[in-house]
Formats: C-alpha cells, sequence, structure tokens
C-alpha cells in the first residue's frame, strides 16, 4: 500500500511566507504540507556562552507565534518540535515525505542540514540578497563590490510572491503522533518585536522617513532611528534581504536616489559577501586561523582580562558602556561592534573567537556570518589586509559618546587612568609581530 504523499517544510532563519522559497516549493503542487521549527537549534553553547541568548530567542518565538498564526489560516499546521530526527522519522512512518529547507552557513548549521538528508529533501541558498555565486575569498570587499554592481545592471533578482493559498480540511486529515511544544514566556524588552508584520513595518517606516538621512547618522554611538535596524529581521528570516532591496529601488523610485540609500544597500552587499566568504570558505571564520591558514598569531586567552571586559570593567568608559548596552539590550551600534572588537583584540589581545561568542548570545541581530566575519576582519584574519586599531577617546569624541557613557554608565566620561594606545603597540609587536 502506497503512503499518503506529504511536503514537510523545516523553517530556521526564514520565518516568514514572504519570497520563501521552501515554502513556495512544497505548496506550489497543492499537496499536502507540515510544517516544523526545530528548537534544538537555539540550544548549545560556544566558549562558555549561549548559542542563543534570551533577546533572540524572544524575537524568535514572536515571529513563529506570528508565522503559526498565518500559515494555521490556510489549514497548515507547524510544530514547534525538539528533535527534528525523531520528529521525521514519525512523520515517514504514515507518510511519504518530502522535505523543504533552505540551506545556511555555519558549522553547526551544517550539522543539522545532515539530519534532513537522511530523508527525501529539496533545499534552497537563499540566504543572500544575490544569487550566490563563487568568489574568490582572498580578495576584499572592494573586489566583490565593484563585481556584483556590475552585474546587478543585468541581472534581475527573483522574488516570490506569496501563494494564494489554502489547503482545505488538512487539519482534519492529517493523522500525526507528534507534540507540537509549547513557547517558553521571555521577560526581556526588545527594541522591536518579532514577526513578519514588524519586519515590513520596519522597512517602510525607516525606508519613508529617513532612508536619505543614514549615511549621516550611522556611526553615531547612540539613536534608534540612526541606524535601519533591519539586521534584526534579517537575522531571522522575516523579511528576504531580496526584498529589503526591491523595497529600497522602490522607495528611491518615489524620492530619489542618494548617497545615504546607496549606503544602505551597500551594507547588504556587506551581508552578501560575508555569507560568501563563510559559505566558500567551509567555515573557516570559526577557526582561530580564519581564512589565512599561513598565519598563527598567539592571542590571548586571560581570564582576568576577558571578564573585566565582559562585565564592562575595562577601564574605558566608551567600551564599557558599549557591553552594557549590548547586555541590557541585546543591541549595540555597529560603530561601537567595530570598537568593542578592535579594543578586545588589539588593544586587550584577546582571541576574537571569545568575543564573537558573547556577540552571539547577546545580540538580537545575530547572524554567523556576518559576526563571525567582522571579528575575523578586526583579527586580521579575514579579508582585511591593513593593521587597523581603533582609538577608543577619539571614536568617542567623533560619535557622541560623551552622552552615551552618562546614558549607560551614569557617569561623566573620563580619560583611562593607563595607557591603552601603549598596550595596542605591545599586542602589536608580540602578537602580530609587526614592528614600525
Amino acid at each position: 500500500m502506497n503512503k499518503e504523499k506529504l511536503n514537510v517544510v523545516v523553517f530556521r532563519n526564514n520565518l516568514r511566507i514572504d519570497d520563501n522559497y521552501a515554502l513556495f516549493n512544497a505548496l506550489k503542487n497543492k499537496e499536502k504540507v507540515f510544517c516544523l521549527y526545530p528548537l534544538e537549534i537555539l540550544e548549545g553553547t560556544n566558549f562558555g556562552f549561549k548559542s542563543c541568548g534570551n533577546f533572540r530567542k524572544k524575537l524568535i518565538f514572536q515571529a513563529i507565534n506570528e508565522l503559526k498564526e498565518t500559515l494555521g489560516k490556510k489549514n497548515i499546521p507547524l510544530y514547534c518540535v525538539k528533535d527534528i530526527s525523531n520528529s521525521l522519522k514519525t512523520l515517514s512512518a504514515k507518510y511519504s515525505i518530502k522535505i523543504f529547507y533552505e540551506k545556511e552557513v555555519g558549522t553547526q548549521e551544517l550539522e543539522f542540514e545532515q539530519k534532513l538528508e537522511n530523508f527525501h529533501c529539496d533545499s534552497y541558498f537563499k540566504q543572500t540578497m544575490l544569487e550566490a555565486f563563487d568568489i574568490d575569498i582572498s580578495k576584499s570587499f572592494s573586489n566583490f563590490r565593484n563585481k556584483v554592481e556590475k552585474a546587478l545592471i543585468t541581472n534581475k533578482m527573483q522574488i516570490l510572491e506569496p501563494l494564494e493559498f489554502e489547503i482545505a480540511n488538512q487539519k482534519e486529515t492529517l493523522s500525526l503522533n507528534l507534540q507540537d511544544e509549547k513557547l517558553e514566556v521571555l521577560n526581556e524588552n526588545l527594541i522591536l518585536k518579532g514577526g513578519e508584520k514588524a519586519a515590513f513595518k520596519r522597512v517602510d517606516e525607516y525606508l519613508s522617513k529617513y532612508m536619505h538621512k543614514y549615511f549621516d547618522t550611522r556611526s553615531l554611538v547612540d539613536g534608534f532611528d540612526n541606524s535601519t535596524k533591519f539586521s534584526v529581521y534579517l537575522s531571522i528570516g522575516c523579511i528576504s534581504a531580496r526584498r529589503v532591496y526591491q523595497k529600497l529601488k522602490e522607495y528611491e523610485s518615489k524620492s530619489y536616489e542618494s548617497k545615504s540609500s546607496y549606503w544602505i544597500f551597500f551594507e547588504l552587499l556587506w551581508r552578501d559577501y560575508f555569507h560568501l566568504v563563510m559559505k566558500q570558505s567551509s567555515n573557516k571564520l570559526f577557526l582561530k586561523t580564519g581564512l589565512m591558514e599561513n598565519r598563527s598569531y598567539d592571542f590571548s586567552i586571560n581570564s582576568q582580562k576577558l571578564q573585566e571586559f565582559f562585565d564592562a570593567k575595562t577601564g574605558v568608559d566608551i567600551i564599557d558602556a558599549g557591553v552594557i548596552e549590548l547586555k541590557t539590550t541585546g543591541w549595540v551600534s555597529n560603530r561601537l561592534r567595530q570598537l568593542l572588537a578592535s579594543y578586545f583584540v588589539k588593544n586587550l589581545g584577546l582571541d576574537f573567537r571569545y568575543g564573537a561568542a558573547f556577540f552571539q548570545e547577546y545580540l538580537l541581530d545575530f547572524s554567523c556570518a556576518s559576526n563571525y566575519g567582522n571579528w575575523a576582519y578586526q583579527a586580521g584574519v579575514g579579508n582585511d589586509k591593513q593593521y587597523r586599531v581603533f582609538d577608543p577617546m577619539k571614536q568617542s569624541r567623533a560619535y557622541k559618546g560623551k552622552a552615551y557613557v552618562q546614558k549607560y554608565l551614569n557617569k561623566e566620561e573620563s580619560i583611562p587612568s593607563f595607557d591603552y594606545a601603549k598596550m595596542a603597540l605591545k599586542v602589536k609587536e608580540e602578537i602580530f609581530k609587526i614592528i614600525d
């Protein structure tokens, strides 16, 4: 006796119905569809930090609850399960299942995908704005950017609109022996609400009001609308990068193209670049040597220095304020992310992977490609060929750090009691072996 067909969509960082290749293809032949979200991907630790902290977990749960409601109106169940392998085995005992999922980058992500590949699968790599292509990972972002901008003139992106779908009476006809796990109630206050509706609302609001101010405000260390915050929604896939690009071009056509609107596209390119570098390098950005297998820097794992940084007790006010903002809100500006990473590696001489893992636990918009790509970049084992060190006091003066320090440390910003520049010189000579 032939088993009844069932298409199973496994959601991860694509928590939407718009421009969702896995969902679209599972539905297009009007066969029965069942959806799963594997809670196991939120578990685990990395260098002593949680793989997914409570800020991001709450954002994800909000997005899942909205997606459940949206799919439920179409008679398509979405279950949260603890063990994907056991859940798929249970389904396959009764149905002839075919799995649809989006491929991702990252070591743990690929290990998870191997569990899916034990069954009949269709998979799609759609995490980027551009169609994935091979790049020379030894070359800089500028090289990538020049090639991409020329290609975009002739290549049009394909964006999938949601299918007008409804599977009649499916809830009544599906016979399942699975438990839909209840999602944990978390008390963290988020700077933005999770979900596809909130994602589209944020994109429309920002592009209509602030798009042409972005270049001038993006580096300021504080202020909610100084940056797009699109990364929050892109990180868990409440909206696709392709849709953000389409929206950007739509709002440019309604007003005008500017340096600021271009720079939003520029940031989307950086995101794509790190995804493709991670993909093509087989996740080498997680390694201490990063992309530079011929370099072996003796980074420190001094426990006192690590703890002082993570406890916001470095004695450099702008650094400590940044750590406190991150730990209490799940957010810190891109400028401060660069500054924190630079100080961690270039002044303290610490192993960048610990800093990246710290960010991973707390960042609301954590993306393994962007996070580890940026940290490896600062540690000299990524794609940057130049040795750069941020001066924290200079950066604070340039980007309104005084008010920011007052806000998060409740004190006037003061000059550090030690010579952090001398520390950076020592790290440069002893760890990076660069003698001026």
